[in-house]
């Protein structure tokens, strides 16, 4: 039991490292794309705002049409992200015995929703889907 409860101790700190890195971005892109320093603007607003003034400020952007379009892709498959990553962190993980399969499971369940779960297989592929996501939203906002 001690063994699963590090392990998911560090996926969860892994995971939430990963879509950290995504959110920091945003920040230092509100600040970059705009010359009104919006980063220190708008410190206080929630992730989608973040995102969506950010698509604005992309379509602003005296660059070509292709150059914009790969940006607002990348900001769009970030927002997706943070939905998984509101579940991940936003509802209570449990470990416990599954009698049938005589193992202990893991997983999170959206409290308001459990049918909902997530596995740890499930937090290592959010993982490493927030580490492309940051790097393609890295590179298409620096394009810009």
């Amino acid at each position: 039991m001690e063994t699963l409860y590090r392990d998911l101790a560090l996926e969860l700190g892994d995971a939430v490292w990963a879509f950290a890195k995504v959110e920091w971005l945003t920040y230092e892109y509100l600040g970059y794309l705009s010359e009104e320093g919006l980063d220190e603007l708008l410190g206080d607003i929630g992730f989608r705002g973040r995102t969506a003034i950010l698509r604005r400020l992309v379509a602003r952007r005296a660059k070509s049409q292709e150059e914009k379009d790969r940006a607002i892709r990348a900001i769009l498959e970030v927002e997706k992200l943070s939905d998984e990553r509101n579940v991940i962190v936003h509802n209570p993980w449990k470990i416990w015995v599954d009698l049938d399969k005589k193992e202990f499971m893991t997983e999170i369940q959206k409290y308001s929703n459990r049918e909902k779960k997530v596995n740890l297989g499930d937090l290592r592929a959010f993982t490493d889907r927030a580490t492309v996501a940051e790097i393609n939203l890295r590179e298409a906002l620096h394009a810009l």
